[in-house]
């Protein structure tokens, strides 16, 4: 965890933060760089992500409310990946900046075949597009079924990731794995054969002493240990 701001002041808001308009479309291609390295790279989709939950600090931006993300695999994932789309577009949109529409921002996002070498050639290519479009509306509704299909088929692949990510984390005891008998039963032989151990030296030490040691021992034991009455048996 690290304070996101300077001299004690939280860093604003972007709803809060006064931007030039070439910041703004700066602060849009960073936001969507964002969104695709949250999906691709971290398998995650923020879920309420808005100008409320983004920090501007120092020319950059900073997503903060990240720990109720949800992973891929959620059945509802691709809807709220949608909501998180259009809250973005709506807010720069409402600042006058350019923005892709829904369809091509999702593309864009979940698009494996996008190498990360030609994400700029290809926000430069949306970019001519939009200002070829104009005015169109971003929010738009339905979501093509060539998104559906590619959030599908990359869905069944991170849950494979995650799967092996999982096993990852599990020590591994340099290769080895005890079976379940040895992992429970053994501490518990152990606990016997050293109790066992111990008996087998207490008496051979007593074998040892002369008889009158061991008379005088056990009355020492017998004269050292204080009688309890009721009441003190009971607490």
């Amino acid at each position: 965890m690290e304070f996101i701001g300077k001299g004690g002041w939280a860093a604003p808001r972007l709803k809060d933060a006064a931007l030039s308009d070439d910041k703004l479309r700066g602060a849009y291609l960073e936001i969507v760089m964002i969104m695709r390295t949250l999906y691709q790279k971290c398998k995650l989709v923020h879920g309420d992500l808005s100008e409320y939950n983004i920090l501007y600090f120092e020319g950059h931006l900073h997503i903060i409310d990240v720990s109720q993300s949800i992973d891929l695999d959620h059945p509802s994932a691709l809807d709220f990946l949608k909501e998180d789309c259009l809250h973005v577009s709506d807010f720069f949109k409402k600042r006058g900046v350019g923005v892709m529409t829904v369809t091509d921002l999702i593309n864009f996002v979940i698009d494996r075949s996008i190498a990360d070498d030609d994400v700029d050639d290809y926000l430069e290519q949306v970019q001519q597009k939009m200002l070829e479009n104009g005015d169109i509306l971003a929010n738009d509704d339905e979501i093509s079924p060539t998104v559906m299909v590619q959030t599908l088929d990359y869905v069944k692949q991170c849950e494979a990731d995650i799967v092996n990510m999982s096993m990852l984390q599990r020590p591994s005891f340099l290769g080895y794995e005890p079976p379940a008998d040895k992992l429970y039963n053994q501490p518990l032989l152990g606990f016997v054969r050293a109790e066992r151990n111990t008996r087998s030296d207490e008496k051979q030490q007593q074998e040892e002493l002369p008889h009158n040691a061991v008379n005088v021992q056990n009355k020492w034991s017998l004269q050292s240990t204080p009688k309890m009455g009721p009441e003190e048996r009971k607490a």
